[in-house]
């Protein structure tokens, strides 16, 4: 979501984004604790417990290392592209920002547009930095080449950014195939006022250096596409994109061919599948599809995804929850891609496998307060189930049911889970006195007692439930049934395997 036009639009923004998205961050006064997972839905650290600050980059694996780049998207400052280097893709370092708008080049000055950076590793071991420069052309991109011999070193721009074939562009990936690597954009058409923005998706190859653009290889007229990029599996080659709604989240597509560029002869564009189903590819926008390589070759597959809702600055509620990244398992089902809105994604690089709690927006963060709940179902609701922020000042989000007039409320999510034995958790706060009020598990083929919450709490308390699957399935449910003014609240459900 590159466009540099919008950041006029980074101009109102929460109190708590606006402390995340700073640049002059005060390092934290401890490391934080390692993490057993990607935890969804929430400001990601680094491990000296610093938020991550890498929208719009990918993911680059070297030897057994994953580095990460991303640009530092700071409000009102200049910007950074940042490098961040993990071997479990759940805990990531902080290595320094290998790109700045320092001053030492003028398209290296703010407050222009320095973003989307890819990082690619060259047959003779160099490194490639390619991002977008806008150098005031129109509040337009064009695409800047930066080398380093090693990964954490000094990045040397290797010349002035230039246009793509004749023309600025949106949003840009870099798709590396054997020796070969190719710029995937969005391109724009026209100039001057007559220009029109985003309105194809490209391919082109990079020269014998990788630091310049060749006449394309395949071109399409597609307009409003954005977050263009490739992923070879299975044979053939995705082409994804992202929807352009702004700093909107979005449904991600895809076209598929058995060959690089032959996308013109399959069928067009297709929704990704979503599980559950999702019309904003759970609250992101597509960036990269990270494959997982095990040891044995056993390959499994992350959806890098970015949450841009921080900087959406119109009159109703930003679009989106809590974090700037959310990462989620991506399979294929006859080789149709499917997204899973996992709320953690439990990623093991050795065996090359990626699982986790199932549960889709189990923290109740994936959109804004007072909105409906997304991933759950809500009926007999009779307008008291809602997300809140919590009153005890933790910065919570949560499920909220309470009616300043007599409710009854039943709210629930069906998981598909392999069958075998799993425990729930959550965490609940509850006034009592409701006539009714207790969390459900249900559907999984065995019978399990509901756990009763109409008892007074008025700390968060966790309660845990064992349960056994035989049917592929659960349904997870919080039933109140309530004179006015009586309240239950629900956050972080998970589901994992027992044991």
């Amino acid at each position: 979501m590159s466009l540099p036009s919008r950041t006029k639009h980074l101009t109102t923004l929460a109190a708590a984004a606006a402390l995340v998205l700073t640049g002059g961050l005060t390092p934290s006064a401890r490391a934080a604790e390692p993490s057993s997972h990607i935890a969804n839905d929430t400001v990601w650290k680094d491990t000296d417990g610093n938020p991550i600050l890498a929208q719009g980059g990918n993911v680059l694996k070297v030897g057994n290392t994953y580095y990460w780049v991303g640009q530092a998207l700071a409000i009102g400052q200049p910007k950074a592209i940042n490098l961040y280097s993990s071997t479990d893709l759940e805990n990531w370092r902080f290595e320094k920002a290998i790109l700045k708008q320092d001053g030492s080049k003028p398209y290296l000055t703010y407050p222009l547009w320095l973003g989307r950076p890819q990082l690619i590793q060259r047959p003779d071991g160099k490194f490639v930095v390619v991002a977008e420069v806008n150098n005031g052309d129109q509040d337009r991109n064009q695409i800047l080449f930066a080398t380093s011999d090693t990964v954490d070193g000094t990045y040397t721009p290797t010349g002035d950014p230039k246009q793509v074939n004749g023309n600025t562009t949106g949003d840009h990936s870099v798709f590396v195939d054997g020796d070969k690597a190719y710029l995937v954009y969005v391109g724009d058409v026209g100039s001057g006022q007559s220009k029109q923005i985003n309105q194809t998706v490209n391919v082109a190859p990079l020269n014998d250096t990788w630091t310049g653009v060749l006449p394309e290889i395949y071109t399409e007229s597609s307009a409003h596409k954005e977050a263009p990029a490739i992923l070879k599996a299975n044979g053939k080659y995705y082409l994804f994109g992202s929807g352009m709604d702004w700093w909107n989240a979005t449904p991600t597509s895809y076209r598929v061919s058995s060959t690089l560029g032959g996308w013109g002869s399959a069928p067009g564009w297709k929704q990704v599948t979503t599980r559950p189903a999702s019309n904003n590819s759970f609250g992101t926008q597509f960036e990269q599809i990270v494959p997982v390589v095990g040891q044995n070759g056993t390959t499994s597959y992350l959806y890098n995804g970015d949450r841009y809702s921080q900087f959406y600055s119109r009159p109703e509620p930003a679009p989106g929850g809590v974090g700037l990244n959310a990462w989620y398992p991506l399979t294929f089902d006859n080789g149709e891609p499917v997204l899973h809105g996992h709320t953690d994604v439990d990623v093991d690089t050795t065996a090359g496998t990626v699982t986790g709690n199932r549960v889709a927006n189990g923290r109740f963060d994936q959109d804004v307060v007072g909105t409906t709940i997304p991933q759950w179902n809500t009926t007999k609701a009779n307008g008291a189930a809602q997300v809140q922020e919590s009153q005890l000042g933790d910065g919570r989000r949560q499920l909220a049911l309470w009616d300043d007039a007599p409710y009854t409320s039943w709210v629930n999510q069906e998981v598909a889970l392999p069958n075998g034995t799993y425990e729930l958790s959550f965490d609940y706060r509850s006034s009592g006195g409701q006539t009714s009020a207790y969390f459900e598990v249900k559907g999984h083929g065995g019978s399990t007692p509901p756990v009763h919450l109409k008892t007074a709490q008025s700390a968060w308390a966790t309660k845990k439930v064992t349960f056994t699957v035989s049917t592929g399935k659960v349904n997870l449910g919080v039933w109140t049934d309530s004179p006015a003014g009586k309240w239950l609240n629900i956050d972080n459900v998970a589901v994992w395997p027992a044991g």
